[in-house]
């Protein structure tokens, strides 16, 4: 004999913490200070005297995909 199987539309969510930017040097500006930094790297990068610091970004690339 074969039962009916339940089944309902609950889906199940997975929450995760959100990540910790004290770990990663990040911490919070005046919203003043933060437009004249995006606005000296426009800029810079419109003027072409934009620099990567490549080493700096592979480690936070590696850290965050740790």
């Amino acid at each position: 004999m074969i039962s009916k199987v339940q089944t309902s539309n609950v889906a199940y969510l997975q929450q995760s913490a959100p990540k910790d930017d004290s770990s990663k040097g990040v911490s919070k500006t005046e919203k003043s200070e933060g437009i004249d930094k995006v606005s000296a790297l426009k800029e810079q990068i419109a003027n072409g005297s934009y620099k990567v610091d490549l080493a700096k970004t592979a480690q936070a690339v590696a850290e965050e995909l740790i």
